[in-house]
C-alpha cells in the first residue's frame, strides 16, 4: 500500500502560494517582489517563480505582483513559467538587498492554439482525454494520492473493489491499459485481486509531465486495448535537489533527486515500506489477516543529456507484496494468502532529427510473479513481457501534421498449479488435479495518423493502424478519426469513431485451444461538447456508444472452452462541471449514466455486464483556509454492481458438498454505494526545514459497502461480506531533509 508517499512533500513543495517564514532562514533573509506581464503589457495571473534548486518562490497575483523572501545568496537561477508562455530563466545575484524585477514573458508558439483546449485539465485534440495534474491528485479526498482512484472521480470510469484499478464506461477493467513513455504497464499494482483488500498504484505522479487519460476514441497510436489508455509522460530531467522523508500510519518512505549544474545528468529515487499492523490497530477491519499486509516499493530514474537535441532516460521500478486475509466460502474457511514481485524497466533514447522533427526510441521489459493459495487451490504463474518501439513525428505542411511508428511486443506465460476438481468443494482434501503450461506470443503494431488544421476552426485527426498476433496468425486494421469545431474561444463541439481490437489472455488461449479464439473488438462512436473558460470554469457533457464482437466466452461448442461467442454493447452519457476560484478554492461535480450489456456465452440472450454501473456521482472539493493549511471533501454515489446469485442447491453425498445452482446471470444487484472523504495538510517549519502534517478521514459515515456475498454449507442462507474500508483515520508527516 502506497497511502501517500512522499507525494504531499513534494506537492507543497511545489505548492506556488508557499513562500518561508523567517523563522525557517539560518541566513538574513532577502526580499524579491516584481510584477510579471505578458502581450500588451498585461499582467499575468497565477504565473509561478522559483529560485532553482530550491524551494524559494511563490506566485504572481491578479496584477501580475509577486513577492518573497530567500536566505540564498550569490548568483541564482530565477525560473519563471505561466500558462500559454514561454518558459523564462533569469539570473539574478542576491547580496544584502532586497530585489525588484520587472519581467516580461513570450507567448508560446503553438500552432494548433487555434483550436486545441490550452487547459491542463482537458484537450480538445483527442476527444474524452482528461488531464490531471499532481497537484489534484494529491488533493483529491479518499484518492489517497494514487493517480488511478484520482481518475476515478471523473464521469466513465469506477473504482473495481474501491481499489486502484478501474473500470471505463462499462468495459472490464482489462479493457484499460497504462503506457508510460510508451512501455506498456500490465501490473501496476500491489494487493491486486486479493480477496477484499483494496489495490493500489506503484506509479509515482510526480515524476510526471504528462497525465492523459483517454476514456474513447483515442489516437492510432495505441493498440491491443479496447476501451481507454492512461498516456503517461514522465520528466526527461528531474526538476530540483532534494532528499525527502515520510513517515505515515502504514509506512515509511524516502526519496531524492538530484541534477547537475550544467542540467546534462539527473538521477531519482524512491523507496518505500509498508507496515499495515498499526494502522489496523487504530482502524478495526470487517476481516482478519495472517500476515498483515506488508509491501516494498523501489526504483529510480537515470537521465543524461548527448547534446541539446538528444537525450538517454532509464527507468526501473520493483514492487513487491505479501498478504494473508481470512476468507469464508461453504466448504472451507481459511486465509487467502497472496505474494507478488513485479518488476518493470524502460530504456528511451529522444532526439529531434531536425528542427522540426522528433524522433523517440524505447526498449522495456517487465516481469510478474505471483504465487497464491486458498483450500487446495495453490497456483504460481509469471508473466512476462517486452517492447521495441519507435515513433516519429513531422509537420508536412504549415497546418498537416504527421504521427508514425511501429512496435514488437513479447508475451510469455506460464502456470504451475493444483486446482480443484469440482468447483463446489475446494477443502485441503478435495479432488483436485495439476496444471503445468506454459504460453507465448508476439505481436507486431504500426500506425500512422494526420492532425489537419487547414480548415479555420476545425482540428480533424485520421489514423490507421494494424496489428499481427503471431500466436493466432492473425491481422487487423482499425481505422480511426476525430474531430473538434471550435465554436468560439471558449466553446467547443467534439466526435470520435474508430474501429479498436484487443488479443486476450495467454491463458485464455490455452483453454481456447490456442488458435481458437479471435481478437476481442470494439467500435467506439463519441459526440461531445465542452465549454472552458481558462481553466476556472469547464461544463462538459458527452455521449458514446461501444459496440463489442467477438469478446471471449463460455462455448457450448467445446464444452468447457472459451470461444469468441461474446458480444454486447455499451452506451451512456458523461456530464462534468468544475469551477476554480483562485486561489482559495477548486471544486468539481462529475455524473456518468451508463448501460452496458454483454452476452456472457453462445445462445444466451444480452445481460448486464460485471461493471454495468447505471448511475454514478463524484463532488470533489479543495479549499486554502491560508497559504498553509489547505482542506477537501469528497462524496461519491454509484448504483451497486450487478452480481449472479444463488437460488438452489442440491447435496453431493460423494463430495459431501452442496452443488449450487444460479440464476441468470447477474441478475440482481448490489446496494447502492456511497461515502464520504475528508483530508487536510498544514505546512509549517521543523528543525530550519519545510515539513508538512496531513491527516485523512475516508469512509467518514462509516457506511458499509457491500464487497461480496458468500452463502451458507447449503447455500439457504446469503450472508454479506463488507468492504474492509470501513471509517479509516490515516496521518503523517514528510520532512525536506
Amino acid at each position: 500500500m502506497k497511502l501517500f508517499i512522499f507525494l504531499f512533500i513534494v506537492c507543497f513543495i511545489s505548492y506556488p502560494l508557499y513562500t518561508q517564514s523567517q523563522d525557517t532562514l539560518k541566513n538574513k533573509s532577502v526580499k524579491i517582489s516584481g510584477y510579471i506581464k505578458g502581450e500588451n503589457a498585461k499582467p499575468i495571473e497565477g504565473a509561478n517563480l522559483v529560485i532553482e534548486k530550491s524551494i524559494d518562490g511563490t506566485s504572481t497575483d491578479s496584477t501580475g505582483f509577486f513577492e518573497f523572501e530567500t536566505s540564498k545568496s550569490g548568483e541564482q537561477i530565477l525560473l519563471i513559467t505561466a500558462l500559454d508562455y514561454t518558459e523564462r530563466r533569469e539570473n539574478i545575484e542576491i547580496k544584502d538587498k532586497d530585489i525588484q524585477l520587472n519581467i516580461n514573458l513570450v507567448k508560446t508558439n503553438i500552432t494548433t492554439d487555434e483550436i486545441v483546449v490550452t487547459a491542463s485539465s482537458f484537450t480538445s485534440g483527442q476527444n474524452s482525454q482528461v488531464t490531471l495534474t499532481p497537484l489534484e491528485i494529491v488533493r483529491i479526498p479518499g484518492a489517497d494520492a494514487d493517480l488511478y482512484r484520482a481518475i476515478t472521480t471523473f464521469p466513465g470510469s469506477n473504482q473495481v473493489d474501491e481499489g486502484s484499478r478501474i473500470s471505463v464506461r462499462g468495459g472490464d477493467p482489462d479493457e484499460v491499459l497504462t503506457v508510460l513513455d510508451q512501455a506498456s504497464l500490465y501490473n501496476p499494482f500491489i494487493f491486486d485481486d486479493d480477496f477484499n483488500t483494496s489495490s493500489f498504484s506503484t506509479i509515482n505522479p510526480w515524476g510526471l509531465k504528462g497525465i492523459n487519460f483517454s476514456s474513447g476514441g483515442f489516437s492510432s497510436k495505441f493498440g491491443n486495448v479496447l476501451s481507454a489508455i492512461l498516456d503517461l509522460k514522465s520528466y526527461d530531467m528531474p526538476q530540483t535537489n532534494g532528499l525527502f522523508a515520510i513517515w505515515g500510519l502504514a509506512n515509511v518512505g524516502l526519496s531524492g533527486s538530484y541534477i547537475n549544474k550544467k542540467n546534462s545528468f539527473g538521477a531519482t529515487f524512491d523507496i518505500a515500506e509498508t507496515y499495515l499492523k498499526p494502522y489496523f490497530l487504530l482502524n478495526p477491519q470487517h476481516g482478519d489477516f495472517s500476515p498483515f499486509p506488508t509491501s516494498t516499493v523501489a526504483g529510480g530514474t537515470l537521465s543524461y543529456k548527448l547534446n541539446k537535441t538528444s537525450l538517454f532516460k532509464f527507468y526501473a521500478n520493483y514492487s513487491g507484496d505479501n498478504i494473508g486475509v481470512k476468507s469464508d466460502v461453504p466448504t472451507y474457511s481459511g486465509f487467502y494468502n497472496n505474494k507478488t514481485d513485479n518488476f518493470f524497466t524502460n530504456l528511451v533514447f529522444s532526439t529531434t532529427p531536425s528542427s522540426v522533427s522528433f524522433l523517440s526510441l524505447s526498449a522495456s521489459f517487465s516481469s510478474f510473479n505471483k504465487h497464491f493459495n486458498f483450500g487446495i487451490v495453490d497456483n504460481t504463474s509469471k508473466d512476462i513481457y517486452s517492447k521495441l518501439r519507435a515513433d516519429y513525428s513531422i509537420p508536412l505542411a504549415a497546418r498537416i501534421d504527421l504521427n508514425a511508428g511501429a512496435e514488437y511486443e513479447y508475451s510469455g506465460f506460464k502456470s504451475n498449479g493444483v486446482f480443484p476438481l469440482y468447483f463446489y468443494n475446494i477443502r485441503p482434501t478435495a479432488p483436485s488435479f495439476s496444471i503445468d503450461a506454459n504460453n507465448n506470443t508476439g505481436r507486431f503494431g504500426a500506425y500512422a495518423e494526420t492532425e489537419l488544421k487547414f480548415i479555420k476552426n476545425f482540428y480533424i485527426q485520421t489514423g490507421l493502424r494494424s496489428d499481427y498476433h503471431t500466436l493466432s496468425k492473425q491481422a487487423v486494421v482499425d481505422p480511426r478519426f476525430s474531430i473538434v469545431y471550435k465554436i468560439s474561444e471558449t466553446s467547443f463541439l467534439k466526435g470520435a469513431t474508430g474501429i479498436y481490437h484487443q488479443f486476450t489472455t495467454l491463458n485464455n488461449y490455452l483453454l481456447g485451444g490456442d488458435t481458437l479464439l479471435k481478437p476481442e473488438q470494439a467500435t467506439h462512436y463519441i459526440l461531445g461538447y465542452e465549454y472552458n473558460r481558462d481553466n476556472d470554469y469547464i461544463f462538459r457533457v458527452e455521449s458514446y456508444y461501444k459496440d463489442y464482437k467477438n469478446l471471449v466466452s463460455s462455448s457450448t461448442d467445446f464444452g468447457y472452452l472459451m470461444g469468441s461467442n461474446g458480444e454486447g454493447y455499451a452506451k451512456g452519457v458523461d456530464v462534468f462541471l468544475k469551477v476554480r476560484v483562485k486561489p482559495k478554492f477548486t471544486g468539481w461535480i462529475s455524473y456518468a449514466y451508463t448501460d452496458s450489456k454483454r452476452r456472457p456465452s453462445a445462445g444466451q440472450p444480452l445481460l448486464s455486464a460485471n461493471y454495468d454501473i447505471t448511475h454514478s456521482v463524484s463532488v470533489v472539493t479543495s479549499y486554502n483556509i491560508s497559504d498553509y493549511f489547505t482542506v477537501g471533501a469528497s462524496l461519491k454515489m454509484s448504483t451497486g454492481k450487478p452480481y449472479t446469485p444463488v437460488d438452489g442447491s442440491v447435496f453431493d453425498s460423494t463430495q459431501n458438498a452442496y452443488i449450487p445452482f444460479y440464476a441468470n446471470f447477474n441478475s440482481d444487484r448490489f446496494p447502492t454505494y456511497h461515502r464520504i472523504d475528508l483530508n487536510a495538510q498544514y505546512i509549517f517549519s521543523m528543525f530550519g526545514k519545510f515539513a508538512v502534517f496531513f491527516v485523512a478521514f475516508n469512509n467518514i459515515l462509516n457506511n458499509n459497502n457491500l464487497y461480496s456475498y458468500t452463502y451458507s454449507s447449503d447455500y439457504k442462507t446469503k450472508i454479506p461480506l463488507y468492504s474492509n474500508n470501513s471509517r479509516m483515520i490515516y496521518f503523517g508527516i514528510g520532512l525536506q531533509l
